[in-house]
């Protein structure tokens, strides 16, 4: 790690986790950490409308590919971080179903 750049090094998640991110542009720490929080409040909100199960289970996968196309500028934060391919970075973080497929969603 090169102060809070990320490149092929490791960068510790605020929850202590090590996550190893390869081959991608610099992302700082800033960044990653806004894409975790994007994804997460994304994920409290569908969850709280009940398109997710309390073990982060998708519900309804419909209704959650609507609700990412609906609000496309929601999630810039996590677009860039997949775009610049911290995908596995932000999943380390952030585990479960719903976030893979969110991932997936804001890639396409």
């Amino acid at each position: 790690m090169h102060g809070d750049k990320v490149g092929r090094d490791q960068y510790k998640a605020g929850d202590n986790t090590h996550i190893t991110v390869t081959d991608q542009e610099s992302l700082s720490r800033a960044e990653i950490d806004a894409a975790i929080a994007e994804l997460r409040a994304f994920i409290d909100e569908l969850t709280a409308r009940g398109l997710v199960a309390s073990d982060g289970s998708v519900l309804d996968p419909g209704a959650v590919v609507a609700a990412v196309n609906s609000q496309p500028g929601r999630l810039q934060a996590l677009g860039r971080a997949v775009s610049s391919g911290a995908r596995d970075a932000v999943l380390s973080a952030v585990q479960g179903g719903m976030a893979a497929l969110v991932a997936a969603l804001v890639r396409m």
